[in-house]
C-alpha cells in the first residue's frame, strides 16, 4: 500500500551544509528588500484602515441620525439638498403688521379723502395700479406757480416713537413722486419730518420711503406731492400727474429704525409690505416646485384671443394652430434673479415654432427676452427679474407640435418629467406683538398633525356680542357686551392689541377717558366700543334697542326718514339727520361699505349683514393660551440638488366651487365676478394652485382673465365638465399678509431617513385606522337597518 505523498513546499528539506543546495534565505531577503516589504505592509494596513473607516461610516449612517437645519425665508429661494428627503417642520417666526392708515392707502376708495389740497386734485384711476383694482391719481392744477399736493390722511402718533412710511408711485414723464409727513401739535402744523426719496420711473411703480420720529407732535399728516420733472416743488403746472398706491405706515423699533439707513427703498418696501389694517400671518405655505418648473399646457393663455389656437393633446403635448398674424400662448412662473436655467423641448419645426422666455420684474415691467435657440437654451435670469413669461409661438402660419417642454435649474438639460410640486400648507391665523414679536402664536407637529398654541384671539363684532348702551356722550355713545364674553389678559390699553372699524381705521385704545372711536376690554371681561352718532345714526336723545345695535354692527345706519330728502331708493342721510326718538325710523347701508353714499333704504329693521360690509374686529391676548388643531395639507420634500422653494401666505385649501355655464354656453367657469354667470369664490384670487374633481387634480381647467374676482378665473369646455362631480379649488388670495420663515431640517443620512419613513408609516396607519373607525360608526346604523333574520321571528 502506497503512502500518501507529502507536498513539497520547498521549505521542508533544505540542506544548509551543502554549497550546491539552493535555498531561500528569508532574513537575507528581508534585509535586502526591507523598503518594498515595508511598503507592501503599509498598503495592507492602509487598505485595512480604509475598509474599517468605510464600515464605521456605514455603521454611523445607520446608527446615528444626522439632519441639516434649514430656514425657508419669505419669497422665492434656491435650497441645495444633499439628498432627496422630507422637510421636518420645527416652527414659524410669527409677526403681525398694523397699518396705521387702515385701508385708506389701498387706492380703492376716496372715502374721507382728501383732507386738504393745494393746486392739485385726487381721483381713482383704474387703468394702473400696484395692488388691487385702482390707484390714487394726483394731478396738479392752476396756472400760477404753487406747491402742488394732496394731504392724504391724519393719524395719531406717539412722541418719541419710530415710524416708517412707504408708498408706491408712478409719475408721468413731466413729474416726479414724493411723500412727506409733518407733525401736528395742538392742531397746528409743526415738527416737520424729512421728505422721502424722489421717484422718477414712469413705466412702473417704485417705492418712496420716509422714516420719522416725532419729537413733539401727537398727530402726523401724510402729504402726496407732485414735483415737476426736475424735482422742483414750486412751478407752473403742465400736465403733471403721479399715481400713488399701497401706502402704509408702521410703528417700528429703534433698532429697525436705525437699520433703515443702510437699506434701499426696494428693500424697505419688501420688509414692510402693504397690508390692510391689522393682518396676521394668514394661511402660511411653502411650495417646492418640481424639477420641471413648467406647468402643463392647460395653464397657458393666448396673448391676444382669437389669433392662434392651442389644441392640447396631453398635459405636455399640444398643437399650435397659427395664422399669418400669430400671437403667442403664454404662462408665468416665478424665478430667482441671477439664477441659471435651462429650457428644452421638442418642436415639429424648430426653426419656425419655438418656446422662449421673457423676464418680468417685480412691478410687472418686461426686461427683455432670452436668446431664441432651436429646441432650447441655457440662460441666466437678470438681477431684478422675479418672473419668467413662457411663450409658445411660431413665425409663420401652420400647425406645429410641441412636446415635453422642461425648464430646470442649472446649465444642463435634464430628461423630461412632468412638474410635481410638494406643498406644506397651514390654514390658520398666527399673531404676535407687532412691535416686539413677543408672545407669538406657536405651531407644532405631532403624529403627522399640526396644532397651534394660541396666545391671541380675533373677535369679529357682527352683532352677536355688543347689545347694550353703556354711556351717552355728546356726539357718540359707548356700548358694551355682557360680562365674561372673552378671556383676555388685561394690560396697558386694557387687553386690546388692535381693533378696527368697518373702514379699516384703527380704533384708539382706552387710557383714562372715553372718546369717540375707541375699543377696550373691561375688567369684567366685557367688550366695549364707542361709536360716533354720524356712523350709527343715533342722536344724543335716542337710546337704541339691542336689535338696533345688532343692525348697526351688520352694516346698517339709522336715520330719520321723515326728515330725509330722499332720492329714489338711496335717500340722503346728512350728518344732522340722525334719529332722536321722533319721526320715522329708517335704515340704509353704505353702498361700497365705506363711503357716505347710500343704498337699499328700508323702514323695516334689517336682520342680515349689509353687502360690502366689513365688520368691526378686535384682537386681544388670551389670559390662558389654548391648543387647537390646524387644517393642513401636504408634505414638503426636497429633491437631491437644487430646489426652488416659495414661502408665502394667503393660501386657501379645497374651497368648494360651484361651476356654472357661461352665457355663450361653451364653457363652465369658476370665480367669475361679472359680465357672465357669477361664480365668485370667497376671496379675491391672486392665482390658482389647482382645481380638484372629487378630490383629484383636474388639469383640464384653463386660466382666463375675463371678469375674474381678483386676477384670474378658471374655465373648462363643456365636453370636459362632469356635472355629477364635486369641485373644489386651492388658490392664493389676492390680499397680502405678513410672511414668516419656516424653520426645520432635512435628513442627510440613512438613519434619519429611516426614522422619517417609519414615522410616516405609523402616521399613515393611524390615519387609515381613524378613517376605518369613522366609517364603521357611520355604517353601523345602516347595517342594523338592513339585517334580516333568515330563521324567522324570535319567540
Amino acid at each position: 500500500m502506497n503512502e500518501p505523498k507529502t507536498p513539497n513546499l520547498g521549505l521542508n528539506k533544505i540542506d544548509r551544509s551543502s554549497p550546491s543546495t539552493t535555498y531561500f534565505d528569508l532574513d537575507k531577503y528581508l534585509d535586502q528588500n526591507w523598503e518594498k516589504v515595508d511598503e507592501g505592509v503599509g498598503q495592507v494596513e492602509e487598505k485595512a484602515e480604509e475598509t474599517a473607516a468605510q464600515v464605521s461610516s456605514i455603521q454611523e449612517r445607520l446608527d446615528t441620525e444626522k439632519r441639516r437645519s434649514v430656514t425657508l425665508e419669505p419669497g422665492l429661494q434656491i435650497i441645495n439638498a444633499e439628498r432627496a428627503s422630507a422637510f421636518k417642520f420645527e416652527g414659524l417666526k410669527v409677526s403681525t403688521l398694523i397699518n396705521l392708515l387702515g385701508r385708506d392707502g389701498n387706492g380703492e376708495s376716496l372715502s374721507g379723502l382728501p383732507v386738504a389740497t393745494n393746486a392739485a386734485i385726487i381721483a381713482l384711476d383704474t387703468t394702473t395700479k400696484d395692488l388691487g383694482t385702482s390707484s390714487f391719481k394726483v394731478t396738479s392744477t392752476g396756472s400760477v406757480a404753487a406747491e402742488h399736493y394732496v394731504d392724504h390722511a391724519v393719524l395719531n402718533v406717539k412722541v418719541g416713537a419710530y415710524y416708517v412710511l412707504v408708498g408706491m408711485t408712478k409719475p408721468n414723464a413731466k413729474s416726479n413722486g414724493r411723500i412727506m409727513a409733518y407733525g401736528i401739535v395742538d392742531e397746528v402744523p409743526s415738527d416737520f419730518f424729512p421728505e422721502s426719496n424722489l421717484a422718477n420711473v414712469t413705466d412702473k411703480y417704485a417705492p418712496v420711503v420716509l422714516a420719522f420720529n416725532p419729537k413733539t407732535a401727537t398727530k402726523a399728516m401724510i402729504r402726496l406731492r407732485v414735483p415737476n420733472a426736475n424735482g422742483v416743488n414750486t412751478y407752473i403746472p403742465d400736465g403733471q400727474e403721479v399715481n400713488y398706491d399701497s401706502i402704509r405706515i408702521y410703528e417700528i423699533t429703534a433698532t429697525e429704525y436705525a437699520a433703515l439707513d443702510s437699506m434701499t427703498p426696494e428693500q424697505v418696501a419688501t420688509k414692510y409690505p402693504y397690508i390692510d389694517s391689522v393682518q396676521p400671518v394668514r394661511n402660511p405655505y411653502a411650495i417646492r416646485y418640481g424639477e420641471n418648473l413648467l406647468p402643463p399646457f392647460y395653464e397657458y393663455v393666448p396673448a391676444v384671443s382669437g389669433t392662434s389656437t392651442l389644441y392640447i393633446r396631453t398635459p405636455y403635448e399640444a398643437d399650435l394652430l397659427t395664422t399669418a398674424t400669430t400671437q403667442p400662448w403664454n404662462t408665468f412662473i416665478p424665478i430667482v434673479a441671477g439664477e441659471t436655467y435651462t429650457l428644452s423641448y421638442e418642436s415639429s419645426d424648430p426653426a419656425t415654432a419655438y418656446i422662449n422666455l421673457q423676464w418680468i420684474d417685480d412691478y410687472g415691467s418686461p426686461l427683455g427676452y432670452s436668446p431664441k435657440n432651436e429646441n432650447g437654451q441655457t440662460v441666466q435670469a437678470p438681477a431684478n427679474a422675479v418672473r419668467a413669461k413662457i411663450l409658445v409661438t411660431a413665425t409663420a402660419a401652420g400647425t406645429f407640435i410641441f412636446r415635453n417642454p422642461i425648464l430646470n435649474i442649472g446649465n444642463t438639460a435634464k430628461p423630461f418629467k412632468p412638474r410635481e410640486d410638494a406643498t406644506l400648507a397651514l390654514q390658520t391665523d398666527l399673531y404676535a406683538d407687532p412691535l416686539t414679536g413677543a408672545n407669538a402664536d406657536e405651531v407644532f407637529e405631532k403624529d403627522g398633525k399640526y396644532f397651534k398654541l394660541s396666545k391671541w384671539k380675533r373677535v369679529v363684532i357682527d352683532g352677536n356680542y355688543i347689545r347694550e348702551v353703556l354711556s351717552v356722550y355728546p356726539g357718540y355713545k359707548s356700548l358694551t357686551s355682557p360680562a365674561n364674553v372673552v378671556n383676555a389678559l388685561l394690560f396697558d390699553g386694557l387687553g386690546v392689541l388692535a381693533s378696527t372699524k368697518y373702514n379699516g381705521d384703527i380704533l384708539k385704545p382706552y387710557k383714562s377717558n372715553v372718546t369717540s372711536d375707541m375699543a377696550w376690554i373691561a375688567a369684567d371681561q366685557s367688550i366695549r366700543i364707542s361709536i360716533p352718532n354720524t356712523d350709527s345714526g343715533w342722536g344724543d336723545a335716542y337710546t337704541p334697542t339691542a336689535e338696533e345695535i345688532k343692525a348697526y354692527f351688520m352694516g346698517w345706519t339709522m336715520f330719520n326718514g321723515a326728515a330725509g330728502t330722499g332720492v329714489g331708493n338711496s335717500p340722503d342721510v346728512p350728518t344732522n339727520n340722525v334719529y332722536n326718538g321722533t319721526g320715522a325710523k329708517w335704515w340704509v347701508r353704505r353702498s361700497d361699505g365705506v363711503a357716505r353714499t347710500w343704498a337699499d333704504a328700508t323702514n323695516t329693521l334689517p336682520t342680515t349683514q349689509a353687502s360690502n360690509w366689513t365688520p368691526y374686529q378686535l384682537l386681544y391676548q388670551l389670559a390662558t393660551p389654548t391648543v387647537e388643531p390646524i387644517t393642513s395639507e401636504g408634505q414638503l420634500t426636497f429633491i437631491e440638488g437644487n430646489n426652488q422653494v416659495e414661502v408665502g401666505t394667503g393660501i386657501v385649501l379645497r374651497e368648494k366651487a360651484t361651476p356654472r355655464i357661461n352665457t355663450v354656453g361653451d364653457y363652465y367657469t369658476i370665480n367669475t365676478s361679472g359680465g357672465d354667470t357669477i361664480t365668485a369664490l370667497n376671496n379675491k384670487v391672486g392665482r390658482f394652485i389647482g382645481v380638484f374633481r372629487d378630490s383629484k387634480m383636474d388639469t383640464k381647467w384653463i386660466d382666463n382673465t375675463f371678469m375674474p374676482y381678483g386676477r384670474v378665473r378658471k374655465v373648462i369646455p363643456t365636453a370636459n365638465f362632469d356635472s355629477s362631480a364635486t369641485y373644489t379649488v386651492t388658490y392664493i388670495m389676492l390680499d397680502s399678509f405678513p410672511i414668516s420663515p419656516f424653520e426645520g431640517s432635512y435628513a442627510t443620512n440613512e438613519k434619519a431617513m429611516l426614522i422619517d419613513m417609519n414615522d410616516n408609516i405609523q402616521q399613515n396607519k393611524q390615519a387609515v385606522s381613524v378613517v376605518e373607525q369613522s366609517l364603521s360608526y357611520a355604517l353601523k346604523p345602516l347595517i342594523q337597518q338592513n339585517k334580516r333574520n333568515v330563521w324567522g321571528p324570535i319567540e
